[in-house]
Formats: C-alpha cells, structure tokens, sequence
C-alpha cells in the first residue's frame, strides 16, 4: 500500500530534499510551504500521514496541529513535528498541540521513515474518513479565524479549569464549598434544581444530598422525591432509608411561589452523575431543567467530569485523614480524642433542648488475664470481635468508641437509662454466648457495662461519665457480667 503524505516546510531546499526521500522510500507525496496553505490542501488529498515545520511563519507547527486536531473530520489524521528544536518543553508542548510524534530534523532518514512507519501502523484514520474529508467543503471562515476560535475556547477551557481549581482551599469547609460549587456550576449551566453528594469515607454518617434551587424553591414533596432518585441512582450504596439519607437546601428563594416548582413533572431533562477517581465512587451530582436539555452536550462537558473527579478525591482523601485522626486503629471505632469532643457536644445539645441522654462504659471481664494467658494478639483479637458485635448492636445515631485499654463506651443520644438498657443488656448475652476463637484456641468471655443518664443537675459531661463509670465499677465489684444502671445509692469507694 502507497501512503499518502503531506509534507509542510517554509523551506523551500528541506522541503525538496525530504520530499525526494520519501518518494524513493515509496511514498506518494504532497508538499505545501506555509501551515494555511498545508491546511487547505488536506481537504483535497486527504493525507494519511502529515510531517509539518514547527518554525513557520503566520502559522507555527503547533497551531497548525491544534486547528487539524479539534476538527472532527480531520483528528484521526496522524501529525509529526519535524524541528530543530530539541527542549523538553519543545516536546511537551508538541504533545499537548496534539502531535503524534515529535521528530529532530537533525535525525537521520531512516529514523524519520521508521516513526513514520510506527505512527501509521498506529493510525485509525479509516477509508471513509478520507472520503468524508474530500466530499467536505471549506467554508468561508478564514483557517486565521478559525485558529482564533481555538485560542478563544482554549482560553476558555484554561479559566473554567483554573476556577475549579481555587475550590480547593475549601476542603475542610465543606458548607462553603459546596456554596462555591454551586456558584461556579450555575455560571456556566444551566439548571433549575441541582444537587452535589460527597461519600463519606466514616459509614456512621448521613449521606446528605445539598440541594441548589438559585432563585426559586421546590416543595417538599420534590425534595424527597429527587433525593430518592437520586439516591437509588448512585451505585455501590445501601438500599434508601430516610433515616440514613438527607437532603439539604443550600440556596433557595422562599419568597418566590409563583415560580416554585411544585411536582418533579415540571422537568422536561435532567442528569444524574455518578463521580468517580480511579474507578472509586466518590459521590456525584444531578441537574434538573424545565427546558429541554442535553447536559451531555454542553460545552467542556468531559472537562467538567475530569475536574468533578478530581475535586471530590481531594475532598475524599482530606475526609480519610479526618476520619483516620479520630479513629482507633485496632478498633476501627471512635477514639478517645472524638469521644471527649462528641460526649460535650452531646451534653450541651441535651441541657439546650431538654433531651434524654445516656452513656455506657464497657469492660471486658479478665481481659488481663486473655493477654497473659493466651498473647497480646489474641487479646487484640477479642478487642476487635467485641468491637465488631458492638457496631452492629446499636443504631447509627449511637457512637460507639474505644474508651481506653479495654474500656468501651456508647453514646446514645434522646434515649433514657431505660430504653438504653434493652441493646445494652442484649449486647452483653450477646458476647457471653460468643465463641472467641484465635489460632485454633476458643475461649468465653463476658462483659460489665455501666451506664448513666443526664440529670438537670449535672455541670458538664465529665458528671454523665463519671456517673457512667461508679456502675461500671458497681457491676465489676457485684459479679461482673451485667448491666448496672447507676442511682444515688452507687457512691465511689475505690
């Protein structure tokens, strides 16, 4: 087969001496000597391969692969770049311009004739794509304007992406990232009604879907409806529950009951899009219009995606250092650092609004003698089984945390001493009946659990622990393996 080259130089004498090798060589040859005229020509010859001049006047090399490779007619047409430029920024920049291969005129022919050889091997340029390129017309638009048309969108692309980049001093807030996100996305999209999710790498907390409806609102019905849509469409997540899946309006125009949107039916298009990094699900985002519109057409859209994927990892991999920083690494539960956080909070958020709030501490009956007896890494074990029987003993709105050594504790907030007892209670005949089994050695083991509850009383939340931690010691001191609720006659004779 005789391949059809376009060859481009503002040199007449390199022009001629490389245009006679490549017809010894076989090939059949076209030659321009300006990159607009080498443009021009392709629409007639349909090249199959094209080997241009970087250093050219009105039209480099680079600009010159630019305009042949954002236009879909003639992308699949392979490009080397012939030069006496050698930096590695020549070559980066060649690469970026689109160029198949980078080549130094100063390279011997037959290295020239065996790139060109592997890039053609490699090429995808069909027989219908050259016939498509010689039936299309140029229209009138000079290659000047059309260059200028790629620069303007280039430009562009370089704005929208630099202000997806300046998201990123806001990680660690994510209420006002998720404002910025909101911001930036209404700029260049349009929507009625859009929504952003981030997965949290902590699975005790709510999947929250934020929620944009600019300058109008939605009622609730609406809401709830495209959160479970929305929810139901995003793989990899647990079967919707209104317990474990919010919504959250972030902004919205109550004053507006004219335009408020009022049934989902209201939308003729929409799109709901998984985001990922790396094939890991990150969270995703949805679009909801009352006009027809393709969202997978709109300009940057593959842009739009890449950044997504790269905003959300960055949020994922600071919420993993979060999470790691108050996380107990033998456990996996709550360690003590957030357990003090949480139980204050707790606390205050109780005596605020006047709710019930208990708190139980955990031993692990003899846990010194496992160690002793059997090895530091069987008692590693028990801590991790009964860690394990404890988060799948309580509700998610529960904490549950490695209190210290082998002390558990579980914060259960708007639950009475009463009611806690029931998964306390059903938590501790839980592990006296577990078969504890470590290299082929099985033990039983028991637990004691002291819990306490809020009082008017009490100053702050050291009173809800150390109340907590008089049953503990209560149950320990009375036959261990029970539950102890603590009243006034418990005093601290330790």
């Amino acid at each position: 087969m005789t391949y059809k080259v376009l060859l481009i130089d503002d040199s007449k004498t390199q022009l001629d001496v490389l245009k006679l090798r490549l017809i010894k060589s076989g090939f059949d040859v076209e030659t321009s000597s300006s990159a607009v005229e080498g443009y021009r020509k392709i629409f007639s010859i349909a090249p199959d391969i094209i080997l241009s001049d970087v250093v050219m006047p009105e039209m480099d090399g680079y600009q010159f692969c630019r305009l042949v490779k954002n236009n879909n007619l003639l992308k699949n047409i392979p490009i080397i770049l012939l030069t006496v430029l050698d930096k590695s920024f020549d070559k980066f920049w060649g690469k970026k311009a689109g160029a198949d291969a980078f080549i130094s005129k100063d390279t011997d022919f037959e290295n020239i004739k065996d790139k060109m050889n592997e890039v053609l091997e490699k090429s995808i340029l069909t027989q219908s794509d050259k016939e498509n390129i010689i039936k299309h017309e140029i229209d009138n638009i000079s290659v000047n304007e059309q260059m200028n048309t790629i620069l303007n969108e280039l430009l562009m692309e370089s704005i929208f992406l630099n202000e997806f980049r300046t998201l990123g001093e806001y990680y660690n807030h994510e209420d006002i990232l998720v404002q910025k996100m909101f911001d930036l996305l209404s700029s260049f999209i349009e929507y009625d009604f859009a929504g952003i999710y981030f997965k949290y790498s902590d699975m005790n907390l709510k999947n929250i879907l934020y929620i944009d409806t600019k300058d109008t609102s939605a009622s609730p019905l609406v809401l709830e409806k495209i959160k479970r849509d929305f929810f139901a469409s995003i793989p990899s997540l647990p079967q919707f529950n209104t317990i474990d899946f919010l919504h959250q309006v972030v902004r919205e125009n109550k004053d507006d009951e004219i335009n408020k949107i009022r049934s989902v039916s209201e939308f003729k298009s929409s799109l709901i899009l998984p985001v990922y990094f790396e094939k890991n699900l990150l969270g995703g985002v949805c679009f909801y219009s009352k006009t027809e519109t393709d969202y997978t057409k709109i300009k940057f859209y593959e842009t739009l995606k890449k950044e997504l994927g790269t905003i959300f990892n960055m949020k994922s991999l600071y919420n993993k250092v979060e999470f790691l920083s108050i996380t107990d690494g033998l456990t996996e539960l709550y360690n003590r650092r957030h357990f003090e956080t949480n139980v204050e909070r707790e606390f205050l958020r109780a005596k605020r609004y006047k709710n019930m709030l208990s708190l139980a501490i955990l031993d692990i009956d003899h846990f010194k003698s496992v160690n002793d007896t059997y090895g530091h890494q069987y008692g590693d074990y028990v801590l991790k089984e009964v860690s394990n029987l404890m988060k799948s003993s309580f509700r998610k709105t529960d904490m549950v945390y490695r209190y210290g050594g082998e002390e558990l504790s579980v914060i259960l907030p708007e639950t009475s001493m009463d009611n806690a007892i029931i998964p306390l209670e059903r938590l501790r005949e839980k592990i006296s009946q577990y078969n504890f089994c470590y290299n082929g050695t099985s033990i039983s083991l028991t637990v004691s659990i002291g819990v306490s509850e809020m009082k008017s009383e009490y100053n702050d939340s050291s009173d809800l622990i150390k109340t907590a931690d008089l049953a503990l010691y209560n149950a320990k001191e009375t036959g261990r393996n029970k539950v102890i609720k603590y009243n006034e006659r418990i005093t601290d004779c330790r």
